[in-house]
């Protein structure tokens, strides 16, 4: 019997159909998302999380802030930060266009300032940056990662307040948490009258080769990967170690305490591979990165019961030179800011020198240290 290629092209699409995994629903309710909360989990788990403050219940001043268009610093008479310092016109920096008159300037909406709105709040920050030192800043749930650029040093590293109200407004996994939080909640997304926490986490370097992303589905750990996702060769041989010590965590510690039985959980081995560190706990839901696992995957694991548990750890094998085509976050680095300002003349200027001054002054700090060392 001859085949038309209309019938075989049919076949054909029908055989590779029946290859593709179905569409696996992962439900996620309220309490879930809310159980992910930095204040909620760090207080079950205090021996395993860096040293942190946390201010819970932020005025509804400050979220209108996080909000707003544009960044609005505060100004402090006794309180020198290079991020409010007035730009000085000089040959260096002068411009040929400059506008002086005062019939150009944009009038601007009335904007939240952080001195006149929330001052009790700005003190808190900077009482908690006195006790803490360099600080990472982060809401409920995320980090504003994606803001890093930002800031001179490209790192989440906070030396003063400034700083960190500049990388909360830059961020649009912070505004995430704002306004879509709930998002794809079975029992609705509403974030209407939901009470919002500021946490500082003391500074630290950590080796992001080091970070792991574990998946904990019904008490069981049903994969692990690595959350950098560039190639260590160091990693593969350790992996038993890893393992020991994320099995360690998962039901020693975790489980026990957790009131959910499935969640993922970002942990920090460092060296030399003796403790484990809690890094984040995240919802088991589709809208929490699976970085080298697919959800799809992760949902059709079903360990066996009283068996002797094992998972993957998935690692990076082999250096992806694709992966350094693209920063990453680099699909939030240009703000809308930022795009606005393309359109105004004179706010590209100003936003151009006051980049300019901050490059300067941080170079200068560099040359004088390497003097001193010298």
């Amino acid at each position: 019997m001859r085949v038309s290629r209309e019938q075989l092209s049919r076949k054909l699409f029908i055989m590779r159909s029946q290859e593709y995994a179905t569409f696996v629903d992962i439900p996620v309710t309220r309490a879930q998302i809310e159980h992910c909360s930095y204040s909620f989990w760090s207080s079950l788990y205090p021996k395993y999380v860096p040293k942190s403050i946390v201010m819970k219940s932020l005025p509804k001043k400050f979220i209108q802030y996080l909000k707003q268009d544009g960044i609005k610093l505060p100004q402090e008479e006794n309180s020198r930060s290079v991020y409010t310092e007035e730009i000085i016109r000089n040959e260096d920096n002068d411009y040929s266009d400059w506008e002086d008159d005062e019939d150009t300037a944009t009038e601007y909406v009335q904007e939240v300032e952080p001195l006149i709105d929330f001052p009790e709040l700005h003190q808190q920050l900077k009482d908690a940056l006195n006790e803490l030192g360099a600080v990472a800043p982060k809401l409920n749930w995320s980090a504003p990662r994606d803001a890093t650029w930002i800031l001179p040093n490209n790192t989440m590293k906070c030396n003063e307040v400034n700083e960190v109200y500049l990388l909360l407004n830059a961020s649009n996994y912070i505004m995430h948490d704002l306004q879509r939080a709930f998002e794809g909640c079975a029992d609705g997304d509403d974030v209407k009258g939901f009470k919002y926490d500021l946490v500082l986490r003391q500074w630290c370097d950590m080796n992001p080769a080091l970070e792991f992303r574990v998946f904990v589905k019904n008490t069981h750990i049903v994969g692990a990967t690595q959350r950098d996702l560039n190639y260590y060769d160091y990693l593969d041989e350790l992996s038993d170690t890893f393992k020991d010590l994320i099995d360690e965590m998962v039901h020693d510690v975790v489980l026990p305490k957790f009131p959910d039985k499935s969640f993922v959980l970002d942990v920090y081995i460092p060296r030399p591979f003796n403790e484990i560190f809690i890094v984040d706990i995240n919802p088991f839901a589709r809208k929490t990165d699976s970085l080298l696992f697919s959800w799809n995957e992760i949902a059709a694991i079903a360990p066996a019961k009283d068996v002797i548990e094992d998972y993957e750890l998935r690692l990076v094998t082999r250096h992806n030179t694709g992966r350094f085509a693209s920063k990453e976050h680099s699909e939030n680095h240009v703000p809308q800011d930022l795009v606005e300002a393309s359109l105004n003349p004179e706010a590209i200027r100003e936003l151009t020198q006051k980049w300019k001054e901050l490059l300067s002054q941080q170079a200068e700090e560099e040359s004088s240290n390497s003097e001193n060392e010298a």
